[in-house]
């Protein structure tokens, strides 16, 4: 049996991969760098709430493939999910999105060799 960091982990690598070589690798990496200080800055409603604003396609692909990990439809099903939470059940989906994002951080380093952005624009 997994730990369930073992599971985001796995998940994790498998959406990293796939996104590896397409047109949307260097967004989608950016943001996964930049996704786990956002949430600690900002909240992850906030956070998630920009991604869906921007509406950029390596960036929505990457909140799909966080929502995915976490075990929900997709992106924007999972911001209302947040939206809609409790205060403690906010703070449960906080910590586990924190902890597949650390494991799409690792993968964007090592795996895409992403890189921040100059601007600070994600």
């Amino acid at each position: 049996m997994q730990t369930r960091s073992q599971q985001y982990a796995c998940k994790a690598f498998d959406k990293v991969d796939i996104v590896k070589g397409t047109s949307s690798e260097k967004e989608y990496g950016a943001l996964a760098l930049n996704f786990p200080v956002m949430v600690l800055q900002s909240g992850l409603a906030q956070a998630s709430g920009f991604i869906l604003a921007k509406k950029r396609d390596g960036q929505l692909r990457y909140l799909n493939d966080l929502a995915d990990v976490l075990d929900q439809n997709n992106g924007e099903v999972f911001h209302q999910q947040i939206i809609a939470s409790s205060l403690g059940d906010y703070q449960r989906l906080t910590r586990h999105a924190l902890e597949a994002a650390g494991w799409f951080k690792r993968y964007a380093q090592g795996h895409l060799n992403a890189k921040t952005t100059d601007t600070g624009d994600v």
